[in-house]
């Protein structure tokens, strides 16, 4: 398929953008959440995700060579993932600080909700971005034959089931006419479908340099996840961002495809300065990229849903957490309850507990210093009624509008 074919003007990229607020401008959403615990103890940590019954968090830590003021670089085979588990109030408590170990960028984590093959529901599957890469010196790695970028699967007890590679040869290469270089997050559907973001920069310092395009979205279908664990070639579906860091993916409750863009703090021209994308299969196997239905949000990162709100990280103007109804026309700020300074807010996760409320996992990649395994994780609340907060602030006609 021609460019043409999943490209959306510049120029009305622009107009939107023009129109579009910072997320710093943006209103505070009615309900606060309630903050439980900054749990320091993680290395660089990038992503957090529940378990399939919410008993157990898992904490990818993306180890980060030194200050990231002056580089963002992942070390070669030194991050790995912790399993923590919930506790009654809310907080959590460390199981195994290195339940799988040797990783290289282990970033965002998505939970297979349903048996697909011989994989079993429960599944954690995780991707590696690898690039921009040294090794344990800090010595930056030129050679891109020692690239592995993939998305790896374990269970719950660490046990490793397998891997899809995203490097050369592979069928995600094929799809994409390029490998992943900075492979950021994940989400899957009810039907087993995988969705992953190559934020698409590192190439560069590579000899020869790898042309990664900007980044862009795959789907790996249900019915070629077990093969492509397996190491097989199977469909693989790809939509070109160009220059637009494609960062966090959730699926909607509608089972619409959503993403965010993150391309001012890759160095991208990113047309959306900050975008929100919604996406279907059919888009996938068109090869079709829809226009931005939000836009002008600074640098976004993390991507989740709690029940009918969109959740989003800003890490460039505001370091915060936004909301955006769906339907909605506009979105706002997530406040807290007591004072909580947020460090590069990451790849979020949610959970839905008993009293109808979220428990939502904040970490926070960004440190002013080479870890000693103390960068934090937040956990906070999302009150039972908080989807209807906003509802009710605005009182019946705004309500029946929503």
């Amino acid at each position: 398929m021609s460019k043409s074919g999943y490209l959306w003007p510049l120029a009305a990229a622009c107009m939107l953008c023009g129109g579009a607020a910072i997320a710093k401008d943006l209103p505070a959403y009615p309900e606060k959440a309630h903050v439980i615990e900054q749990l320091k103890a993680f290395d660089h940590p990038e992503s957090a995700i529940f378990s399939e019954d919410g008993t157990h968090v898992f904490v990818s830590n993306a180890a980060v060579y030194g200050p990231p003021e002056k580089s963002t670089h992942w070390t070669h085979n030194a991050g790995y993932v912790s399993k923590l588990a919930v506790q009654p109030d809310g907080t959590l408590k460390m199981e195994k600080e290195k339940l799988v170990d040797h990783l290289t960028g282990p970033l965002g984590f998505a939970v297979l909700p349903v048996d697909v093959g011989r994989l079993r529901k429960g599944t954690i599957f995780e991707i590696e971005a690898w690039a921009p890469l040294v090794d344990p010196d800090g010595k930056v790695v030129k050679d891109p034959k020692l690239l592995d970028p993939k998305i790896i699967a374990f269970d719950e007890s660490g046990k490793m089931v397998g891997a899809i590679p995203l490097g050369k040869g592979s069928a995600a290469e094929k799809a994409a006419g390029v490998i992943a270089t900075q492979g950021n997050a994940l989400a899957f559907d009810k039907q087993g479908n995988l969705y992953a973001t190559d934020t698409g920069v590192g190439g560069d310092q590579f000899e020869p340099p790898i042309p990664t395009k900007g980044g862009g979205v795959y789907m790996f279908p249900a019915s070629s996840l077990e093969a492509l664990v397996q190491g097989k070639e199977r469909q693989v579906y790809y939509i070109p961002v160009p220059q637009g860091g494609p960062d966090g993916i959730a699926v909607a409750p509608d089972g619409s495809i959503q993403f965010n863009t993150v391309g001012e703090v890759a160095k991208l021209n990113d047309p959306a300065h900050g975008g929100m994308y919604r996406m279907t299969i059919e888009d996938f196997k068109a090869g079709k990229l829809p226009r931005p239905f939000e836009t002008g949000l600074g640098a976004l990162d993390g991507c989740t849903f709690a029940g009918n709100l969109r959740l989003d990280t800003e890490i460039e103007h505001t370091n915060s957490v936004i909301v955006t109804p769906m339907g909605a026309n506009r979105s706002y700020r997530l406040e807290f309850d007591q004072p909580i300074k947020l460090t590069g807010p990451a790849d979020i996760a949610v959970h839905r507990t008993r009293d109808g409320g979220y428990l939502l996992l904040i970490p926070q990649l960004s440190a002013t210093a080479p870890s000693k395994h103390d960068n934090p994780l937040a956990v906070v609340k999302l009150p039972a009624g908080f989807e209807q907060a906003l509802a009710n602030a605005q009182g019946p006609a705004s309500a029946q509008k929503q």
